[in-house]
């Protein structure tokens, strides 16, 4: 930006602020809900490394020789929300450009201090990802901060005596701009980001109700004549005139019954919308008990169940539903499974939440198949209703929770469950 004396031009900074958020603004309107934030996605890509280019065509002199742009803002989008391919993708085009422009000092303040915040970001990168909001501002402001003083400490090393160009007066304007802006983006992002996820889910879980409502008046009237006609077929079973394939038709007949009043049962919780008792909840418990009863079907599936959870997380809730949803989740990994494999259970703590991860090795799935995942008649398996699902969708919400899945073809699944904890001393108040 322009110096005035010892000071920044105010308009300049606000100019630069909105060539980073207009793109935000475009890619929320326009691509979300099409490629929901995925890695890779070529429209960040393509966002990200115009804004470089952009930045870096139009700089504004800091000193006479040395310039001053916001490269480093849509350099560090480019990680943070396109990946490491993006990333690294970004920082050839900013290096390739740089030598464009000219082979001199700059050039060699910007490998040196990009090269380095580059490698930091990679450490970081993990665990922006796997952070709530206020993690996620901490680590995009420190990894500007070190941007920045690799920067200084480049110039330092390549000029020596650096005070002759006023650069150590003009750094922290240099450094308060990018922070501002850094966090002004990332928390643009996460709002609109959680608004458009939120407005999928309640798309979702209308769908679900809608379609519950509208089965449950025609499974109240199918529930009365399945019961007679489970009822005869029990009292022919007992029959001792039977031949064995008599028998063996009443039992396939006996299973199928059985096999529509689940279903029947699934259409009528959808339905359901009366209040449940709630009381508070060891996650660890209830999934400790899970994995008991899950247990032998893992067995007879060749499937091992390792439950790495090792200390409690309390949640309030009912407890028949957040167990019929880890049992449905569990589940469906183990079917998912072909042959040996192994299902994960695993949990942490992010922020006033507990984010339940159940991994299997199974098939896993594509895109589209994730985008379709609970709703309506939606199913991956081959004689599947999709309703086990939704059922876990509607409760989930009912919960205040998150459903999130991530899954690879051929790589397994990682379903992860976001649940609201208890307040600490509401959960001390019931181990007295």
């Amino acid at each position: 930006m322009q110096r005035t004396g010892t000071m920044f031009s105010f308009d300049n900074y606000l100019f630069s602020l909105l060539v980073v958020l207009v793109p935000v603004f475009i890619y929320f309107a326009f691509f979300f809900k099409r490629d929901y934030f995925k890695k890779d996605s070529a429209i960040i890509a393509v966002f990200c490394i115009s804004g470089i280019v952009f930045f870096m065509s139009y700089p504004l002199e800091l000193t006479p020789g040395y310039i001053f742009d916001m490269r480093t803002i849509p350099w560090l989008l480019a990680f943070l929300y396109g990946g490491v391919r993006i990333g690294l993708l970004s920082t050839v085009v900013l290096f390739g450009y740089r030598m464009f422009i000219g082979f001199d000092e700059g050039l060699l303040i910007v490998l040196i201090s990009y090269f380095l915040s580059g490698a930091v970001i990679l450490i970081f990168l993990k665990r922006f990802n796997a952070g709530d909001l206020n993690k996620r501002l901490i680590i995009s402001a420190f990894l500007t901060l070190i941007n920045n003083f690799t920067i200084l400490l480049a110039a330092f090393l390549l000029i020596g005596d650096y005070s002759r160009h006023g650069l150590p007066e003009l750094f922290p304007y240099f450094l308060l701009t990018h922070l501002v802006t850094i966090l002004l983006v990332v928390f643009i992002i996460e709002a609109l980001k959680e608004k458009e996820e939120n407005k999928i889910r309640l798309q979702k879980i209308e769908k679900i109700k809608l379609v519950g409502e509208m089965a449950a008046a025609v499974a109240h009237e199918i529930r009365n004549p399945l019961t007679v006609v489970k009822g005869f077929t029990q009292l022919f079973r007992n029959d001792e005139n039977l031949t064995d394939k008599q028998k063996s038709s009443l039992e396939l007949m006996d299973s199928e019954l059985v096999r529509a009043e689940k279903i029947i049962s699934d259409y009528l919780t959808l339905a359901r919308s009366e209040s449940k008792q709630q009381e508070p909840i060891d996650v660890r418990e209830i999934l400790a008990n899970t994995v008991k009863v899950i247990e032998p079907y893992a067995v007879l599936n060749d499937v091992i169940i390792a439950n790495q959870l090792d200390r409690s997380y309390y949640i309030y809730g009912n407890r028949s539903d957040v167990g019929q949803v880890f049992l449905n989740m569990i589940k469906n990994g183990i079917e998912a499974i072909e042959g040996k494999g192994h299902v994960t259970i695993g949990a942490r703590e992010m922020g006033q939440n507990v984010e339940i991860d159940i991994r299997d090795s199974g098939r896993g799935m594509n895109e589209d198949e994730i985008s379709r995942l609970g709703t309506p008649f939606y199913t991956t398996k081959d004689q599947g209703t999709g309703l086990g699902t939704m059922v876990c969708f509607k409760m989930i919400d009912d919960l205040k929770g998150k459903f999130d899945v991530k899954s690879n073809v051929g790589k397994g699944t990682t379903i992860t469950i976001t649940l609201p904890l208890m307040k600490k001393g509401d959960h001390d108040l019931t181990n007295r």
